[in-house]
């Protein structure tokens, strides 16, 4: 039941950071909860450190939507530009962050090099949202969530306080899309 559509996107944001930095806490699963709002990384097998090979599930849904899973596997590391990433089960394809040092800290980027539905619900799910969805969630969770725990925009908010500024923005978002 493969979908022979290949859906590409790139996310990406400025991070006030040193790109090592940013490349370590990409790298260390056990940070993600601290970030990440609306999707939850458990490492299958393996430490939370992200080595080729390991293996890792992402869980998450948008603020009032189903919940869906999908495994990734790390492909290839080159410190500190980029992390490779396979998806396997609902979704197929390659992904990947890619950090690029400018002025002012890092480019921190979260790119799908061609990701597949491969069940009935991620065909419709592509079919309403395309990447638009995911495209959200990713500027205004992931990389806002990167930055505040980097100490950028959003650091002065307690945990819950941001969490649930992320479900509103993304919830708000969502709405026009």
């Amino acid at each position: 039941m493969a979908d022979t559509v290949e859906y590409a996107c790139r996310d990406e944001r400025l991070i006030a950071a040193p790109r090592p930095r940013c490349f370590e806490v990409l790298a260390d699963l056990s940070t993600y909860a601290r970030w990440w709002t609306l999707v939850d990384v458990t490492p299958q097998g393996s430490g939370p450190r992200l080595v080729p090979g390991a293996r890792f599930l992402f869980s998450g849904a948008r603020p009032g939507g189903e919940r869906v899973e999908w495994v990734a596997e790390v492909r290839e590391i080159e410190p500190p530009e980029r992390i490779e990433l396979s998806y396997a089960g609902e979704y197929r394809g390659r992904t990947g962050w890619e950090l690029d040092e400018v002025k002012g800290g890092t480019l921190v980027a979260y790119v799908y090099r061609g990701v597949r539905p491969m069940t009935a619900r991620a065909r419709d799910h592509f079919a309403r949202w395309g990447t638009r969805l995911h495209s959200v969630a990713m500027r205004e969770d992931a990389l806002a969530g990167l930055a505040r725990y980097l100490g950028g925009p959003g650091a002065e908010l307690d945990d819950e306080a941001w969490r649930a500024e992320v479900r509103r923005r993304v919830a708000q978002l969502v709405l026009s899309l």
